[in-house]
């Protein structure tokens, strides 16, 4: 678990003890989990995350915005001797560059995912995979588990900063919901176009659902293809979280039971609405959802 401060500003870092101005800052909750559940819950849902913070301030900061956004924070845990994971980026409208420190971002230990934990849950999120790398050997044992246990599961990946991307093809037959952006979909397959990535994922079994950025997204199932074409957008703040917030608002559309373009339309709405505040959690949207959408 983490927080993010996000510099904006049309700049480069330089060295050689070059001081530069940036336009504008925020601190914000981060993590890619969390955003998704706090979108998740002010959707009309019941949200809860499993990790670690530590004992300082950006702890206290992140474990009050949590609770602000009603997730249920029983399972977050603090560590006085470790630092809170902070992301620091530098953006721009439409792109950023992001410097992470871990901290309390990989804490959580495989012991932590013991079975009691299938009752307490419906569906099971896997977020920021290549930061928790002592998760990584038991992601295909707790995935298969969740299915024996009728319980549904959704991944996105995010960015793998050693760029091998190892690991993710065994865990796809596990999956239900798969949601990479478009450059892990292409990294991940090797293929050099965004329709034969999600073809060869959903080959895979999971729906695949590749987010897209200002292109929108596509979605794949089987031998089926939805594409949401995208809307209309804000002036951009940043693009911090946007992708988190589409996800949260495709998942919390296909729990209920809607269909793939109704969940693709929620979450492209979810996405565009967080383009204009700084950080992934002010523009989030708050609106309940029947079980049918109108």
């Amino acid at each position: 678990m983490c927080v993010d401060l996000i510099l904006t500003g049309d700049v480069r870092p330089r060295f050689g003890q070059a001081e530069q101005l940036v336009e504008d800052y925020f601190l914000e909750l981060g993590g890619s989990a969390n955003l998704v559940a706090c979108q998740f819950a002010k959707l009309g849902g019941q949200a809860g995350v499993l990790g670690w913070l530590g004992g300082d301030l950006f702890g206290d900061f992140a474990l009050r915005r949590l609770g602000e956004c009603g997730v249920d924070t029983a399972l977050v845990r603090r560590n006085q001797g470790m630092k809170t994971g902070i992301g620091v980026a530098l953006a721009e409208p439409g792109d950023r560059a992001i410097l992470t420190y871990s901290g309390t971002i990989g804490a959580v230990r495989p012991d932590q995912l013991e079975p009691g934990l299938l009752t307490r849950f419906r569906h099971w999120h896997v977020a920021s995979y290549f930061l928790m790398p002592s998760l990584r050997p038991v992601w295909p044992s707790w995935l298969r588990r969740c299915k024996e246990a009728g319980r549904t599961t959704s991944f996105d990946p995010n960015w793998d900063p050693s760029e091998r991307w190892e690991g993710v093809a065994e865990l796809l037959p596990w999956l239900d919901v798969l949601l990479p952006n478009e450059q892990e979909a292409l990294a991940i397959t090797g293929a050099g176009h965004v329709y034969a990535a999600g073809r060869q994922l959903a080959s895979r079994g999971p729906l695949v659902v590749i987010k897209r950025g200002a292109k929108g997204a596509l979605a794949f199932q089987d031998a089926r293809v939805w594409e949401q074409l995208p809307s209309a957008q804000p002036a951009i703040v940043d693009t911090v979280g946007a992708g988190d917030n589409f996800a949260a608002g495709f998942l919390r559309g296909w729990l209920l039971g809607w269909t793939v373009p109704d969940c693709l339309q929620l979450a492209e709405r979810c996405a565009v609405a967080s383009l204009g505040c700084g950080g992934g959690i002010a523009g989030q949207i708050r609106e309940i959802h029947p079980r049918v959408p109108a």
